[in-house]
């Protein structure tokens, strides 16, 4: 301890940092580079200066997305979490929307050219993304007690006014075409003799390259960070910052991984698509699956790239979960974390009940009463429901009514098979009915099979 107060002292004499911002952030025993790949964060780097840089807190950095969709998805997720480990030693993310480069598409790792956006589809992209990454922020400083400092920028703004002729000479100039066709990204294309590549992407990686000089010059902006997928265009970046300021200034890139699980793939899609960060397009519980459902293998890695956790918790994690596997106590200390960090605590509570009563071994009925009328919608959703406008149904009815049939016909054959259960309860006589007062918290919980349910609203 009283090294660790001489250290403090020390690095605030060196430094000229005042006192609030180191009481704020001591707490951040390993250093940035440490923390980075403990977590498995760091992938490539131009120079290793900026690591002492940007423990030094007060700095910029900046990432970009593409606003293609009005949300974040869990690929994003990763570089994200990145940002917040600089974010946490207090510097400021500059979160780059693409708004200009998104009308013409990003070739890398593309076979063919993207769909364009219209520019009012981009505005209400940018602002869907924003209120997102906000309200995520929002929910780590609940997590954590620390403030996260970011700010958004579209380089749309920037572009918009530039002339054709202002851009060949203030950019075009600065990098030549032997180093635009040694690219893999254009490589690839090239390749492809159907599609090849048009010039509008081919030029692609002179905005992106831009768009770091820009940031640089008018925001303090030194550090670059994304997928390794994207080194080439970021350092595009760095070679036109140089060239253009004869070397006199000093910039930086870092890049990620790229995330895969145990199988080789990777880590962010479900067998459908893409898992995004919006409740209204996938909810809460589906995304608790997901990482409940993380290989035995995974879970270490995972929660290191996506927890905030100290390294020394996730290992007392691991070390409890190895002892008794079956019980997934490692996936649902990371799915827990990670639906608090992107939909907030409730929404990781409301989670954690769905998936006790579906998986779960204790009494469904009891679980049911005690939901409360969000929750009841929030299971309503995720098994499927039907609404009963009348007192009174028959069990044919209610099968057809809540899908659980496609007809009286099949339900007929069913029913005598012991397929069909209502409130936990087998039902036997074809000409059974339910009414109100059977309800269990306005509802019927009907279950085809062991684990099939359908919600039933009166």
């Amino acid at each position: 301890k009283n090294q660790i107060f001489f250290d403090l002292i020390a690095f605030y004499l060196k430094n000229r940092i005042s006192w609030w911002r180191i009481l704020l952030f001591s707490d951040n025993r390993m250093r940035l580079r440490e923390e980075l790949e403990a977590r498995g964060l760091l992938y490539q780097y131009t120079d290793e200066k900026f690591f002492d840089l940007y423990e030094k807190w007060g700095e910029k950095f900046y990432c970009g997305y593409d606003p293609t969709a009005d949300s974040l998805h869990l690929g994003h997720f990763l570089t994200f979490m990145a940002a917040v480990n600089f974010m946490k030693r207090g510097n400021t993310f500059v979160m780059l929307i693409w708004g200009a480069t998104g009308m013409i598409g990003d070739p890398t790792g593309k076979s063919e050219a993207r769909a364009f956006l219209w520019l009012d589809q981009l505005r209400h992209n940018q602002e869907a993304i924003t209120k997102q990454v906000s309200q995520i922020l929002e929910n780590l400083k609940k997590l954590t007690g620390k403030d996260f400092q970011f700010k958004v920028v579209n380089n749309y703004d920037f572009y918009k006014d530039l002339s054709v002729f202002e851009w060949y000479r203030t950019v075009g100039k600065y990098i030549t075409l032997n180093t635009m066709l040694s690219k893999e990204s254009v490589k690839k294309r090239l390749e492809n003799t159907e599609s090849g590549i048009s010039y509008t992407e081919f030029s692609y990686m002179l905005l992106q390259g831009n768009d770091f000089v820009h940031l640089y010059e008018n925001e303090g902006v030194k550090l670059q960070i994304w997928g390794s997928d994207q080194r080439g265009n970021m350092v595009t970046g760095t070679e036109m910052l140089r060239k253009k300021t004869e070397g006199e200034l000093e910039s930086y890139v870092m890049t990620l991984p790229l995330m895969m699980d145990s199988t080789g793939k990777k880590f962010w899609k479900s067998e459908w698509n893409a898992i995004w960060l919006d409740q209204e397009k996938n909810s809460p519980y589906f995304v608790y699956q997901y990482f409940v459902n993380t290989a035995d293998a995974d879970v270490e890695k995972f929660l290191r790239a996506f927890t905030l956790l100290e390294i020394s918790e996730i290992e007392a994690i691991v070390s409890q979960h190895v002892q008794q596997p079956e019980l997934r106590y490692g996936q649902r200390q990371l799915a827990n974390y990670v639906i608090q960090t992107l939909f907030g605590k409730e929404a990781a509570q409301q989670a954690e009940k769905i998936s006790e009563f579906l998986f779960g071994e204790r009494d469904k009925m009891e679980l049911l009463s005690a939901f409360s009328t969000d929750e009841l919608q929030a299971l309503a959703r995720e098994t499927g429901d039907c609404r009963v406008q009348e007192d009174e149904i028959r069990i044919l009815e209610l099968l057809v009514l809540a899908w659980v049939c496609e007809s009286n016909g099949d339900a007929k054959k069913l029913i005598p098979q012991g397929a069909i259960s209502v409130n936990e309860q087998l039902v036997s006589d074809i000409g059974q009915k339910f009414s109100r007062s059977d309800a269990v918290n306005w509802v019927l919980l009907i279950r085809k099979g062991k684990k099939n349910y359908k919600i039933a609203q009166f």
